[in-house]
């Protein structure tokens, strides 16, 4: 019973850190609310700062892309017990988050500064509507599963683990990744873009253009001609590029 209790509280905490991490990023785009934002820190060389926040956000990246890797679950679940993997996972994520923020180096030259208040008003608002689909778009696959909560729940009602499954319509109809294509886009809605926003946008967008068929090597190992199949018949990143639409059900492996 202690044990049960003690893995609900642990995800609890993977779920609390998660939320705290995702709304720090948020502001530190944004600059807006948080301690340290991207335009914050010492200055330092330009390409020198280039280097360096653009290792950090593919740190940050191979991160995920290595625990999320098939491989990598087979050897880390025989040391972290599958009902906490994920939250573990989580904490993990906000350890590199806290580094890629701590490390950071600012490169504050400016290529468009929007005055306008009612312009600026609607550009937060097209910010905040880009991580509302990207949310929506975890809730669809089951927003408790991905941070952690199922799996805890699950062990503490003495569940069988259920699958994760998603319906390949509405945002995963429209493109296999919705939540990498928010994170390529959420850079550049910003009514202060400086150059230090635009590494981070391009150094996230080459680090996901390069992960992605790795990401999808697995799911086809998974589902084999199911994702053969919505691949083919759904484009990876740009909306409506293919006329097709999908109805199957489908497992993500992430």
């Amino acid at each position: 019973m202690i044990q049960r209790y003690s893995i609900l509280i642990y995800a609890l905490g993977a779920y609390a850190t998660a939320s705290i991490n995702l709304l720090y990023i948020m502001g530190f785009l944004a600059e807006l609310y948080v301690p340290k934002n991207i335009t914050d820190g010492t200055q330092g060389e330009l390409w020198t700062a280039i280097f360096i926040d653009v290792g950090l956000l593919w740190l940050f990246g191979l991160h995920h892309s290595i625990t999320a890797r098939t491989w990598f679950k087979k050897i880390w679940t025989r040391f972290i017990p599958p009902p906490i993997e994920r939250a573990t996972y989580l904490y993990m994520t906000a350890v590199m988050t806290g580094l890629l923020i701590l490390f950071w180096r600012p490169i504050p030259i400016t290529i468009w500064q929007v005055d306008n208040e009612v312009l600026k008003g609607t550009i937060y608002a097209a910010y905040l509507l880009i991580w509302s689909l990207m949310l929506l778009a975890i809730f669809q696959f089951g927003h408790f599963g991905f941070f952690g909560l199922k799996q805890a729940w699950e062990r503490f009602r003495n569940k069988k683990a259920a699958s994760a499954s998603f319906s390949a319509r509405w945002f995963y109809g429209v493109v296999r990744h919705p939540i990498s294509l928010c994170w390529m886009i959420m850079p550049w809605i910003t009514p202060h873009l400086s150059v230090g926003h635009v590494v981070f946008a391009l150094g996230m967008t080459s680090y996901i253009l390069i992960a992605t068929p790795f990401e999808e090597m697995d799911l086809i190992g998974e589902l084999g001609d199911k994702y053969r199949h919505y691949r083919k018949n759904v484009p990876a990143f740009i909306p409506f590029a293919r006329k097709k639409q999908v109805t199957a059900q489908i497992e993500p492996a992430e």
